[in-house]
């Protein structure tokens, strides 16, 4: 059985250039060379898919006309590729993986997405949304109309109650539920009081605890407004309760005839 992985890797930044195990080196230098030769040619044969689906305000090559670009440029190239989907903790995603008949491998690494409910259609749609993205990444194919500026835009202000019940964040090296860790910040733990304040937190990430905070700051009105209709009721049940006994009303105009004999 062939393994895969093994051998000494090259690196060209974050992308990792590797064989197959059991090759002879110098055939493993010409299945490296072949395999980024089969990408180049690839690249310049590849025509950007048409924007024909509609977007909230824009429009974007869908998943289908990505990979048909990518297939009809690589038509008689000896490369191909393989999107792994992965899920770690609260995040899912693809790994992405070129190669070919050689034993030549390219590893492009993870391209992760927090996921705000653990359901299958969001899994699901975080899935699409990687493929697409990290694909398009690799190839050069512009698969929208300044797609990063307008998706960001596009992101809630707010999250929901019910989307930050699904929510994870990292935690003492482990994925905990963001609302448990804020609520330890709240308590004064460093650790947690870190997480929460971290500037490379995910933006999923940044508006849920936005959002936290507002509920928490919103909590916090709600109860000082109980405290001061509480203590307007406990002033007008003691005027009244001065009424009963026989004193005087403090409201009352005090006449000027009170105390003259008669």
């Amino acid at each position: 059985m062939v393994q895969m992985l093994e051998s000494p890797a090259d690196w060209i930044g974050q992308i990792c250039f590797k064989s197959i195990s059991g090759l002879k080196p110098e055939d493993a230098l010409k299945a490296k060379l072949a395999l980024m030769s089969a990408f180049v040619n690839v690249q310049k044969k590849l025509q950007q898919p048409s924007k024909d689906k509609q977007g909230y305000g824009y429009k974007y090559a869908d998943l289908n006309g990505v990979i048909k670009a990518i297939q009809e440029a690589s038509e008689d190239e000896d490369i191909a590729y393989i999107q792994q989907p992965i899920t770690v903790g609260g995040q899912t995603g693809i790994h992405n993986y070129l190669l070919n008949s050689q034993g030549a491998i390219f590893d492009f690494g993870s391209y992760l997405l927090d996921i705000g409910s653990p359901n299958p259609q969001e899994y699901g749609k975080a899935l699409t949304y990687a493929r697409r993205y990290s694909i398009s990444a690799i190839y050069g194919i512009a698969s929208e109309d300044d797609t990063d500026a307008k998706e960001f835009r596009s992101k809630p202000d707010y999250m929901t109650p019910q989307e930050l019940k699904g929510m994870t964040i990292t935690y003492d090296g482990k994925r905990k539920n963001l609302t448990e860790v804020f609520a330890k910040a709240m308590a004064g733990d460093e650790l947690a009081k870190q997480v929460i304040k971290d500037k490379d937190n995910s933006v999923n990430a940044k508006i849920a605890i936005k959002s936290i905070s507002a509920i928490y700051e919103f909590s916090k009105g709600l109860l000082k407004d109980r405290d001061k209709e509480k203590s307007k009721q406990d002033a007008e049940d003691q005027k009244i309760r001065e009424i009963v006994d026989g004193k005087k009303d403090p409201t009352k105009k005090k006449d000027p005839f009170d105390g003259i004999k008669a």
